[in-house]
């Protein structure tokens, strides 16, 4: 089923849900209520692995993302978390969290931006460098065993727009992400 075929159709049961409440009293208002929620689009999930030689000086540093979001732009709730180690030292280059502000989907692919809530970077001779602020954005391509993902930290001079993301280029080596349209 193509996705407009998917919306109308979600918007044709939403209608009658909320023809029957009314026709019926409260007991059909409230599975009214409660029937959409379950058909907003998701993200959930952790994974990571081993950034490869495409990242330049931070090839082979381990990096983890764990992001739980949900609705649609202007209606998205939800939270991330990002760590980004150094190589085998285990010293570290990024870790931070946040809220979602705008989640997109479209099949098996998924967009979140948000803004950091908490966290640091040591991507200069500055360490510890506050990112509280910052615009995020993520790519999750779900695509079963071996999702595939991308970022960009508004911190390291990327434009980020709400609900605008990359191709997911980073094939994740553990953890899984869930996209539900």
């Amino acid at each position: 089923m193509t996705d407009t075929k998917k919306l109308w159709r979600r918007r044709g049961i939403a209608g009658l849900a909320a023809t029957l409440a009314l026709i019926t009293g409260t007991a059909t208002a409230s599975f009214a209520a409660t029937a959409p929620s379950d058909s907003e689009p998701r993200l959930s999930g952790s994974a990571g692995g081993k950034l490869t030689k495409s990242f330049g000086p931070w090839a082979g540093d381990p990096v983890k993302f764990q992001i739980e979001a949900r609705g649609g732009p202007g209606t998205t709730k939800g939270t991330f978390k990002a760590f980004h180690g150094k190589g085998r030292t285990g010293g570290v280059v990024a870790e931070f969290e946040g809220k979602i502000t705008c989640l997109l989907v479209g099949g098996e692919v998924a967009v979140a931006t948000g803004v950091i809530t908490r966290g640091y970077a040591n991507l200069t001779d500055e360490k510890n460098t506050d990112v509280t602020g910052q615009k995020v954005s993520f790519t999750v391509h779900d695509n079963g065993r071996s999702d595939r993902l991308y970022w960009m930290w508004g911190f390291m001079n990327a434009p980020i727009n709400d609900c605008q993301g990359t191709a997911p280029i980073l094939e994740t080596s553990h953890g899984d992400f869930k996209v539900h349209d």
